[in-house]
C-alpha cells in the first residue's frame, strides 16, 4: 500500500474507531472523560509499513552500531534484554494521519536507552546523518545530534508483551516527537555516515525532518457509521448538553491549549484539560457543549502547541504531515 493510499483510507469517517471508549454516556463529567486516551490495545494500534512484515530469527539476529564510529557494536536480543530498562509511555503517529484520523496510539514501552549506545561506539566527528535500517529493507535518516538526545530508546516490549510482528519484533527505535517513518521497525542497525541520507519515503518527496505538527481528534460523541466499511458515517446523535471529548498531539513543545467552535470557527471557547503529563503522550481534553437550540452542528477542534503554532482551519498534505482542523457533525435532538 503506498502513503498516499494509506492516507485516503485513514481519512475516513469511523475517526478513532480503533480506540477505547469511557463507559456511560456523552454526557458524563471530568470523571468520565479522563477514561478516555490511555493506553490503545495491541490488536488495535495502527499499521503502516513500507513492505510486509518480516519473518525474523531472533537467534541469529543482530543490532549493529557501525559506519564512522571508533568501536563498532553488535549486541544480540539476549545482551540487549539484560541491559537496564527504560519503561515510557509514548503516542505514535503516522505522518499521513489526517485531521482527526485514526492512525494514532499510545501504548506502555519497554527497552534499552540508545545514547549509552552511541558513547560506546565513539561516533566519529566527521558523522554528519545515522541510517536507520530495518530487516525489512527500510531505511531513513537523521542528523547526528538528533539521534543523541537522550530521550532515545530502542523498545522490544508494547503493552507488557515482546513486540508483536507487526510493530517490529525483536527491536524498533524511538526518536520521540517524530512521526513514525522516523521510528522504523524491525531495527537492525544504525550506521554513521558523512553525508546527508534520503530514505524512501524522502526520496518520494517525504519531510526528512518529520517532527509531528499540531494535530487533534475527538473519542466522544462518535460519528454513527454508514455505507460500505463505514468509510462513510453519519452525524452523531446527542442530547444537549453534552461532553465533546478528544485528544490532541504536537512535536516536542508539546500541547499548551485546546479550544473548540461550534459556528465555523466564528467563536472560539477553551476545552478542559484531562491530561497533559508530557510532549510526547496525547492529550486529553474535554468541552462542555451547551447548544442552545436542536438541530445540525459542526464542531472543530484546534490545539496550540509550546511553540505557540495554531492549527489552521486547513492544511494540504504535502508530505509533512497535516495539522488542520477537525470536524465533527452533531445532531442536537433535545436541549
Amino acid at each position: 500500500m503506498t502513503r498516499r493510499k494509506f492516507v485516503r483510507l485513514a481519512g475516513s469517517a469511523f475517526v478513532l474507531a480503533n480506540l477505547p471508549l469511557a463507559a456511560g454516556t456523552a454526557c458524563g463529567g471530568a470523571e468520565a472523560a479522563s477514561q478516555y486516551g490511555g493506553f490503545t490495545p495491541n490488536s488495535d494500534f495502527y499499521i503502516t509499513s513500507y513492505a510486509s512484515t518480516p519473518r525474523v530469527d531472533v537467534r541469529s539476529w543482530r543490532f549493529r552500531i557501525k559506519g564512522l564510529v571508533a568501536n563498532p557494536v553488535e549486541l544480540s536480543y539476549g545482551a540487549i534484554r539484560a541491559m537496564p530498562q527504560v519503561r515510557e509511555t509514548l503516542t505514535l503517529e503516522c505522518i499521513g494521519n489526517p485531521a482527526g484520523g485514526s492512525a494514532i496510539g499510545d501504548a506502555e514501552w519497554v527497552g534499552v536507552a540508545l545514547r549509552p549506545m552511541l558513547e560506546r561506539a565513539k561516533v566519529d566527528r566527521r558523522a554528519v546523518y545515522a541510517v536507520m535500517r530495518g530487516a525489512d529493507g527500510y531505511a531513513t535518516g537523521l542528523p547526528v545530534d538528533e539521534l543523541l538526545r537522550k530521550e532515545n530508546f530502542l523498545p522490544y516490549m508494547m503493552n507488557g508483551v515482546a513486540l508483536p510482528a507487526d510493530h517490529g519484533y525483536p527491536l524498533r527505535i524511538f526518536i520521540p516527537g517524530k512521526y513514525g517513518m522516523k521510528q522504523p521497525k524491525w531495527l537492525t542497525e544504525l550506521e554513521f555516515v558523512d553525508h546527508e541520507f534520503l530514505g524512501y519515503w524522502e526520496r518520494r518527496g517525504w519531510t526528512n525532518s518529520a517532527w509531528r505538527k499540531p494535530n487533534s481528534g475527538f473519542f466522544s460523541p462518535k460519528a454513527r457509521p454508514s455505507g460500505f466499511f463505514s468509510f462513510f458515517s453519519s452525524p452523531a446523535e446527542v442530547k444537549g448538553p453534552v461532553d465533546i471529548v478528544g485528544w490532541s498531539l504536537a512535536g516536542p513543545s508539546g500541547i499548551k491549549r485546546v479550544e473548540l467552535s461550534t459556528d465555523a470557527g466564528k467563536t472560539w471557547h477553551p476545552a478542559e484539560i484531562i491530561e497533559n503529563r508530557s510532549p510526547y503522550i496525547w492529550t486529553i481534553w474535554k468541552y462542555r457543549f451547551t447548544p442552545a437550540r436542536t438541530g445540525n452542528y459542526v464542531v472543530r477542534v484546534r490545539a496550540t502547541d509550546g511553540d505557540g503554532v495554531v492549527q489552521p482551519a486547513d492544511d494540504p498534505q504535502t508530505g509533512s504531515g497535516t495539522s488542520a482542523q477537525a470536524r465533527l457533525a452533531l445532531v442536537v435532538t433535545s436541549v
